[in-house]
């Protein structure tokens, strides 16, 4: 009993996968709960089971998509994995050693991360895997191997798994750590066509992209790509385990003989013309076959759209290896889309042409597939002003009111997508392409372009701006001609303050007790963080955060009007751990404290996501039962400029400086002194305490208190209106107050000067 209760508590703090049978050794506790069981003497017993070496969105790790190994004991015993190996180069074998006691019960399943970050009781490789192939190898702990498996090109989130379990061959597999593995389903080879290629490149290899048009991955494990046209063709297969995902591209290097890399063919493409062939592994039976006349430098050739028969030539700097051949489109931007509408709304589009000309889309298409872009057709003459708008609405992109077919609408409740694709007059694409994501959509929000010191995003808006955003029937409504768009819809709950990198860590260990985020209530009122319309009987009716980490307030959390919340890396029914964080932090009483959150603030940078539930939809909508989570912000913080130094380790934390404006941008965010549940810290008053002149040299002294950064300026008078102020040095943040002595070398008939200590640097 007590075993069990131990890994219970394992699963509520770790926040990963808990499929039944999944043990990562957690802690101490659970292995000598479980030492009672008999360990079985053979490390034998062991083997590798699934491989994940291109996890992009797959199998999250606290924040993060590792690459990683699962381990499984087939039986009958227990064996012990202590001073096992595990590597990435079979010729060196110990790279990564199982610390001791490490054991495995029969049955049971271990999965080990490889990355190179560190966290208590969970087991890290330190090394990765390349996605273009690899070898993986576990062994004894004198060396002996004891399984190995070498693997070829991986599609994104698909593993390669033993079928069945512990004994079978190894192939494509559903990721299922901890798990029994699935085999995955594959397309037919003959689906594969040669879709771009680069035979005269400025610099570096020649190339040559495949693509994978169908919904299923396809297995390319023993093709040969060729330059001849005789068969059965000599020239070196692919390697085995090699598979393209489903709508997906892959490059090629054509880099000749002297590269054996699993992306590397053995020829190179001919500059002057050539024809180049893909056969199945028999050598003989043909799958694709492109045939291509003298090519000009630096520029490369393919399909447009991906997959046709049409063939085009992309400018230097326009190529598009290993991605479709869709370039952007500058000229016409999706500026605003609504998607979720009632009477008197509909869902609309809005298009901006940014540039001073007029722009004429005639046959353009509009569609809500990328890999069906004919869906709506813009009639001739259709034209957008210089700087102007151009309004689609419902009416005209489902005109039958069924979404079926051609027409289209779009979903609200699951997210979907807006994409826009330039044509000729005779409706065949030409190869420009624009597209916005759509998350679910709260009912008469929409999303909007806003520019951020950093780029563009596609965001929930504070107002719509159609052009007639508060109509009384549907012919209002589409009276609208476009606006510029209004301001970012911002809270009612923020994220305010990010403590992601605290002072005080070691080699091995993050000090993640004193990681937090800090949310307010922007409202004079109490904020329920439920849907209050909703049955609360159902568990997915929260606030919650997810990204690098994860939580979900408990149901019927309110936070109180103006106030804030902390979420913490510890479970706050710690009474001495929270009062120790109360007390390092002068946290008022008052403020709420929950955790764990799951997973950790990385220190390398992260995303962290508010989301808020809308309301359960109900029959007959197709996504009857759905609780739609419905995008709050998104905070994507880095450790480096232009996002302040001084929070990565050095004791300050991120504090948002502005609550009711846009959050992820740099520029709203500056480091100071922690004050979780106190608000921002005010601007402590700075002046220096002495200075001198030594040498021709000013020495200027401050008390510099800590988690403050320090600019100080010079001028050359300060009886003019607006005084110009030359920075001559910055001095970080520090973990502790202290005196600090700032130099300045006057310059020989400098004249005077006045200075000036400004707090914080930003």
């Amino acid at each position: 009993m007590y075993a069990l209760a131990v890994l219970r508590h394992w699963r509520y703090i770790s926040g990963e996968v808990t499929t039944p049978g999944m043990r990562i050794l957690k802690s101490l506790a659970l292995v000598l709960a479980l030492s009672c069981v008999t360990l079985h003497s053979a490390h034998g017993a062991v083997v590798l089971n699934e491989v994940m070496a291109n996890n992009r969105s797959s199998v999250r790790n606290g924040g993060q998509y590792p690459d990683w190994v699962e381990i499984y004991n087939p039986g009958p015993g227990t064996a012990s994995l202590s001073g096992m190996t595990l590597t990435d180069n079979l010729s060196s074998p110990a790279k990564f050693v199982f610390p001791s006691p490490t054991s495995l019960g029969a049955g049971e399943y271990l999965i080990v991360w490889c990355d190179s970050q560190t966290a208590a009781g969970e087991l890290h490789t330190g090394f990765s895997f390349s996605s273009t192939g690899e070898e993986v190898g576990l062994f004894s702990p004198t060396g002996t191997k004891i399984d190995s498996i070498q693997f070829g090109i991986q599609p994104e989130d698909f593993s390669i798994g033993r079928v069945p379990n512990g004994t079978g061959a190894w192939t494509l597999t559903a990721s299922t750590p901890a798990a029994l593995n699935v085999v995955q389903p594959l397309g037919s080879q003959s689906t594969l066509v040669m879709n771009e290629w680069m035979a005269s490149p400025a610099s570096g290899e020649d190339w040559l992209e495949l693509y994978n048009p169908a919904p299923l991955p396809v297995a390319v494990s023993g093709c040969v790509a060729s330059d001849k046209t005789s068969t059965p063709s000599t020239n070196r297969p692919i390697a085995s385990l090699s598979f393209i995902g489903p709508d997906s591209f892959y490059q090629f290097f054509a880099s000749g003989l002297a590269k054996t890399d699993n992306d590397h063919l053995d020829f190179k493409l001919g500059s002057k013309g050539e024809t180049i062939s893909l056969y199945a592994a028999d050598r003989r039976t043909l799958l694709t076959r492109i045939k291509f006349d003298a090519q000009t430098a630096s520029v490369s050739q393919g399909r447009i759209p991906d997959g046709s028969a049409t063939l085009t030539f992309f400018p230097a700097g326009k190529s598009t290896p290993g991605a479709s051949n869709l370039l952007p489109i500058d000229s016409v931007v999706i500026n605003e889309v609504i998607t979720h509408t009632d009477f008197p709304l509909e869902d609309a589009v809005e298009l901006h042409n940014t540039t001073s000309d007029v722009i004429d889309i005639s046959y353009w298409w509009m569609s809500s597939d990328r890999t069906d872009p004919k869906k709506y057709q813009f009639p001739a003459n259709t034209r957008i002003p210089a700087q102007g708008y151009l309004v689609i609405y419902e009416n005209q992109i489902d005109p039958d009111d069924t979404g079926n077919g051609r027409s289209f609408r779009f979903n609200s409740s699951r997210g979907d997508e807006c994409h826009l694709f330039t044509a000729d007059s005779t409706g065949a694409l030409t190869g420009g392409h624009g597209f916005v994501r759509l998350p679910p959509a709260e009912n008469a929000v929409s999303f909007g372009r806003y520019q951020t010191s950093q780029g563009t995003e596609f965001v929930p808006m504070s107002q719509r701006t159609f052009g007639m955003d508060t109509p009384n029937s549907f012919d209002a409504f589409r009276t609208g001609k476009g606006l510029p768009n209004a301001y970012p819809k911002v809270g009612p709950l923020v994220i305010s303050e990010i403590m992601y990198h605290p002072a005080g860590i070691t080699a091995t260990n993050d000090n993640t007790l004193d990681e937090f985020v800090e949310l307010r209530n922007l409202t004079g009122s109490s904020l329920p963080l439920y849907n209050t319309l909703t049955d609360l009987s159902n568990g997915s009716n929260s606030w919650r955060l997810t990204g690098t980490i994860e939580f979900e307030f408990p149901t019927r959390t309110v936070c109180p009007p103006n106030g804030a919340i902390l979420l913490v890396s510890f479970d706050p029914l710690q009474s001495e751990l929270l009062d120790a964080f109360r007390s390092r932090f002068s946290v008022p009483e008052e403020t709420l404290v929950f955790g764990p959150f799951r997973g950790k603030l990385s220190n390398s940078g992260g995303s962290i996501s508010l989301y808020k539930p809308d309301e359960i939809q109900r029959f007959p909508h197709p996504d009857a039962g759905l609780i739609p989570m419905l995008l709050v912000e998104r905070i994507q913080y880095e450790d480096h400029a232009p996002w302040p130094l001084e929070a990565d380790g050095q004791g300050a934390s991120l504090h948002r400086i502005g609550l009711a404006e846009f959050g992820n941008d740099p520029v709203n965010w500056k480091a100071g002194v922690p004050t979780p549940g106190m608000g921002m810290p005010p601007t402590p008053p700075v002046s220096f305490s002495a200075f001198w002149n030594e040498n021709q040299e000013i020495k200027l002294q401050f008390q510099a208190q800590k988690g403050v950064s320090y600019r100080l300026e010079f001028s050359a008078a300060v009886t003019m209106t607006q005084p110009v102020w030359i920075p001559i040095e910055t001095v970080p943040a520090g973990v502790e107050s202290r005196t600090e002595t700032l130099t300045d070398t006057i310059p020989a008939h400098a004249g005077h000067r006045y200075y000036r200590l400004i707090a914080p640097a930003e």
